[in-house]
């Protein structure tokens, strides 16, 4: 059994300098030491999180490999890019505004799709004067939903492709410096490059295309040949193309930002024509209130009158969208 320690103001101070000492360490070694040294103490908080973490379990993700996969990709995410995240925590820097309305439309798509569980409410605030927990939570989180959205083929990353081929100024090698220069970028995941082809894969919620063009450009590779035009169901998402579906007439799955979007304005229209009380509480459900805060603030006898009214509503909402939306309302 694992023992995890109480995350205090102490806690908090030791795990910080593991941090300074990583980011500021110039050997090998002693970024070695940090780097462990800091996982050791804070590998067990990020899967307790991701473990009852309500988004996961809203949408039955509730086996233990759910928050170890979660965990591995809060590690990778902190170390990616010379612990670039981590650097960005120590100098306050503010986080990607993209990713994080992403994340929420998918957690409120999640929270709006599965079942009320019983005591299901917000999660306790952070402790006061501890940064560094809170701000792992976030990311937590934020990794929880891409850990979703992969599980329910709302796909994160997209790929580019193209033929390519050096202009005499790039000089040698290209591929030498060319690949790691992409590697670098933030919202790069992987680069493949051979004689004369160039891969690209990438998360469209921090790169653009037209980015990853103008870097290639810009290193003095020319770019010979483009990738198709997209379908619809491509923008954002590197998903299949739309006439590749076996059936037209249906309507594509949430494989793409688009999709979630679409999907969240039709259900919040729907939302707007419940009874004024029901869809006042399924909104403040919606916020992270307790039920014991919706009672209070629509003058409900008590939590359990709340709970009731907001099942009542996500069941018309499986009514209404069962048929629409399956691999939510199903």
């Amino acid at each position: 059994m694992v023992i995890v320690a109480t995350w205090d103001a102490a806690f908090e101070r030791s795990c910080r300098a593991q941090v300074e000492r990583l980011c500021a360490a110039g050997g090998s070694a002693d970024r070695d030491r940090a780097w462990q040294g800091f996982l050791t103490a804070v590998a067990p908080h990020i899967e307790r999180w991701a473990a009852t973490s309500p988004a996961l379990r809203r949408v039955g993700l509730t086996g233990e490999d759910e928050p170890r996969a979660v965990l591995v990709d809060v590690i990778e995410r902190m170390s990616d890019r010379d612990f670039a995240n981590l650097r960005a925590f120590l100098a306050r820097q503010a986080p990607d505004a993209d990713e994080l309305a992403e994340a929420a439309m998918v957690e409120g798509l999640t929270r709006l799709a599965a079942p009320v569980a019983d005591g299901d409410a917000a999660e306790a605030a952070d402790e006061p004067g501890t940064p560094l927990r809170g701000w792992l939570v976030v990311l937590t989180r934020f990794v929880v939903k891409e850990h979703v959205k992969q599980r329910f083929g709302w796909r994160g990353v997209a790929r580019w492709q193209a033929r390519v081929e050096p202009a005499p100024r790039a000089g040698g090698d290209w591929r030498a410096t060319l690949v790691p220069a992409l590697r670098a970028r933030p919202g790069v995941v992987a680069v493949e490059a051979d004689a004369d082809t160039l891969a690209v894969t990438y998360r469209p919620a921090q790169l653009r295309a037209s980015e990853l063009e103008r870097a290639i450009v810009d290193h003095g590779v020319e770019v010979r040949a483009l990738p198709a035009a997209p379908g619809k169901r491509d923008v954002g998402s590197g998903a299949e193309r739309l006439d590749a579906a076996p059936e037209l007439g249906e309507r594509p799955p949430l494989s793409t930002l688009l999709g979630v979007r679409r999907a969240l304005t039709e259900i919040h229209a729907h939302i707007d024509t419940f009874p004024p009380t029901m869809a006042d509480a399924l909104r403040r459900w919606l916020g992270e209130a307790s039920f014991d805060a919706i009672a209070a603030a629509l003058g409900l006898p008590g939590p359990r009158e709340a709970q009731a009214l907001v099942r009542a509503a996500q069941a018309r909402l499986r009514d209404r969208f069962r048929g629409a939306w399956p691999e939510l309302f199903e």
